[in-house]
């Protein structure tokens, strides 16, 4: 060990803590009206629609970089990939906190809250950036033209996944109304519109997740990403379910609709996992999915 903090170690416990502050930041949103710690009253409808989805955005990204981490653990130059991904998040989440403001100056957080964010992201930054200029940092090659070994296989999934999670992210800051997402006679707040903005930030870390596994990852590593967002959705189903009244047809969400969806998603996933096992390049690459 090199003193409290040891920068040196094999170990990625720079990604364990950008998951899992991810994903507890996320946990914690579900049980608290974080409404009141900003406004000093509870959230109305459309904030409560942006705070359920904005923790499960938290607990999404956070999900995905942990279980890439842990599947990528005694692999370094791999480690130091996902690692300069998760710096790039890192750095999109300072910045939002950033524009935020500290509501003593005019800004929107409460001057305790926004000290707390602003070193809790500084933290995380100077975390990664430790890990990926560590010296003799080894990095990890590209596994594979993306062209090579598309198929019915989870490589064309998770593919398929990085396009739209680009798309939504270009999407949602340009050419989306937050409006349109609640159902007739539930207004945007101010609340509301910044927590849309944060949850925009979130879909780009997931966006740098895929990617990575995209480009970086043998089938075992894309066909861990597609269970996990299997994992994933089911847990976002539940949690919608309970908001469905506040959602416009519009998000296709509503009544019947979500398990529909749900249905259609885990069955393409499961799809991409079964027919890729049986039409890998690599079955020495299956057998080690999650170890």
């Amino acid at each position: 060990m090199g003193g409290i903090i040891d920068f040196d170690t094999t170990c990625p416990w720079q990604l364990y803590l950008f998951s899992f502050l991810h994903m507890f930041g996320g946990l914690f949103m579900f049980i608290i009206d974080v409404c009141k710690l900003f406004t000093g009253v509870s959230c109305i409808e459309s904030e409560i629609v942006m705070q359920r989805i904005m923790a499960l955005s938290m607990v999404y990204v956070g999900g995905l970089y942990c279980m890439l981490t842990y599947h990528n653990k005694d692999k370094p130059a791999k480690i130091t990939r996902l690692s300069n991904m998760a710096l790039n998040a890192a750095t999109a989440l300072l910045v939002s906190v950033v524009f935020i403001g500290n509501q003593k100056y005019g800004g929107f957080e409460k001057s305790w809250m926004h000290v707390g964010d602003m070193w809790t992201a500084l933290i995380l930054v100077f975390v990664l950036a430790s890990r990926v200029t560590q010296k003799n940092a080894e990095w990890a090659e590209i596994s594979a033209p993306i062209k090579e070994g598309l198929g019915a296989n989870c490589k064309t999934l998770v593919l398929l996944f990085t396009v739209l999670n680009l798309f939504k992210f270009l999407a949602l800051a340009d050419f989306i109304d937050p409006s349109k997402m609640m159902a007739d006679g539930f207004e945007i707040t101010a609340f509301a519109a910044w927590t849309w903005n944060f949850i925009i930030v979130l879909v780009l870390e997931s966006f740098l997740a895929m990617l990575f596994t995209l480009l970086f990852e043998d089938e075992s590593g894309q066909e861990l990403l597609v269970k996990t967002i299997i994992i994933l959705t089911l847990f976002a189903a539940g949690a919608i379910y309970s908001m469905q009244q506040y959602l416009s047809d519009w998000m296709g969400l509503n009544g019947n609709a979500l398990w529909i969806r749900l249905g259609v998603m885990v069955a393409v996933c499961l799809a991409a996992i079964v027919a890729g096992r049986h039409t890998g390049h690599s079955r020495e690459g299956y057998e080690s999915v999650g170890k």
